[in-house]
């Protein structure tokens, strides 16, 4: 146990004795049920997010006028000397079996503690195994999903299953229940360690924002905190350029042709390990993609879905290998209509895992939903499909079906988010 493992230790036991009998007695209550372990402390600045942000955009070739950057610098001149503090722990969860494992997140929080709010806010679908908020914060890297924090809300990132303890499993993308349960106990871990740490009671209100994968699963969080016994509230969701029913993503896919993030064969690894489902993958993908030896040379059985797949391989080397034409790597099946051949095994999962279907919020709960009409990576049908069916029910949904790609999108559904917490 580390020094600041045994000063926490030392701190709880001091809380415990020093409320004594309030409400707060049972000692019970103050034994981490959910936290374990805090694996890394980073303290920095709003400026430094902020000129982080910028660089990220420029990253993604999205430039900033000089007028904007100066208009964004004028927009948080208040703010950007605001001492923030992100942290990386660990924590007690489930994994889609209803097993316990380990799991791990990061979190970000104002030092005066005098927080906005607190935002949940999932990750988009990562590739690597070295991609996940709890490691951008050991390697004090700052990313989009954190940027809440820069206006002085405490800002949750769970980084999932399927990556660091977990790294040898598939990440579970697209289904839901796990969605919720871990992202809940990710959230119940950061109130028992400020609770640890800095005697501070969390807020039991949230405002749920998520982009690409994020946005199916920031719906699927909301989903999980209304329909159980959580005491969690969700005031809003901020989705964009979701997933939100499976098969209506398939649709597309087949008609399209093409997908510029090579997700897919992800999706379906994920619900072959967690539904059982014992896919014939000569059945699933083509041209070598169904090669199961993880290695690089097909000689040996490898070159496939096991290899690039693995969690080892960047995506960039995914895309120079496989490219965007579905037709590269997906078997003829796939592009039938409807779920056909070793597919149809994927229809139960698929339909299951549906947020449009299986889910109807509560009338109280903001939906706002952004999605581009020339998404390049995610289909806007999914959105559409989404939209329609939420009005028919009288939910409250509001949608900007806006233009540009993915990313271009991405940063429309950034600053639409960032201009609401302001506001608040």
């Amino acid at each position: 146990m580390n020094k600041r493992n045994l000063y926490v230790t030392a701190l709880l036991l001091s809380v415990i004795t020093w409320w004594g009998c309030t409400p707060h007695d049972d000692i019970e209550e103050f034994t981490p049920r959910y936290f374990i372990e805090e694996l890394a402390v980073w303290d920095f600045t709003a400026n430094f997010a902020m000129e982080s942000i910028l660089g990220l955009a420029k990253g993604f070739d999205f430039e900033f006028s000089e007028e904007t950057h100066q208009w964004l610098m004028k927009l948080f001149n208040k703010g950007l000397h605001r001492q923030i503090r992100g942290v990386s722990l660990s924590y007690r969860t489930t994994d889609p079996f209803g097993e316990p494992v380990t799991a791990t997140g990061a979190f970000f929080y104002p030092r005066d503690l005098k927080p906005g709010g607190v935002v949940e806010i999932p990750p988009i679908a990562l590739m690597h195994n070295d991609e996940a908020p709890s490691l951008y914060v050991e390697r004090r890297e700052f990313s989009f999903e954190s940027v809440p924090c820069m206006l002085g809300y405490i800002t949750i990132n769970p980084d999932f299953l399927g990556v660091r303890y977990t790294e040898e499993w598939p990440r579970p993308y697209l289904i839901v229940n796990n969605a919720g349960v871990v992202a809940y106990h990710m959230r119940k871990a950061v109130e028992e360690y400020l609770l640890i740490t800095e005697n501070y009671q969390l807020d039991n209100r949230s405002i749920i924002m998520g982009y690409s994968l994020g946005g199916s699963t920031s719906m699927a969080m909301a989903w999980y905190y209304e329909e159980n016994p959580t005491g969690i509230t969700v005031d809003r969701v901020y989705t964009g350029g979701g997933v939100y029913d499976g098969i209506e993503a398939f649709r597309a896919y087949v008609r399209t042709g093409r997908n510029d993030y090579q997700s897919i064969p992800m999706v379906i690894i994920g619900f072959d390990k967690y539904y059982n489902l014992d896919l014939d993958y000569t059945k699933i993908f083509a041209n070598g993609m169904e090669n199961p030896v993880n290695s690089p040379d097909p000689e040996e059985g490898g070159d496939g879905y096991a290899w690039w797949f693995s969690g080892e391989r960047t995506l960039s080397s995914i895309i120079q290998r496989w490219g965007s034409d579905l037709h590269r790597y997906m078997h003829q099946d796939f592009f039938n209509p409807q779920l056909d051949g070793e597919f149809l095994k994927l229809k139960e999962p698929l339909e299951v895992n549906s947020i449009v279907y299986n889910w109807t919020p509560k009338p109280m709960l903001e939906i706002h939903l952004i999605h581009s009409a020339q998404d390049n990576l995610i289909p806007v049908e999914c959105a559409d499909l989404l939209y329609n069916e939420y009005r028919k029910r009288g939910c409250a949904i509001s949608y900007d079906r806006t233009t540009g790609d993915h990313f271009q999108a991405g940063f429309k559904f950034i600053a639409t988010a960032v201009f609401y917490l302001l506001a608040k």
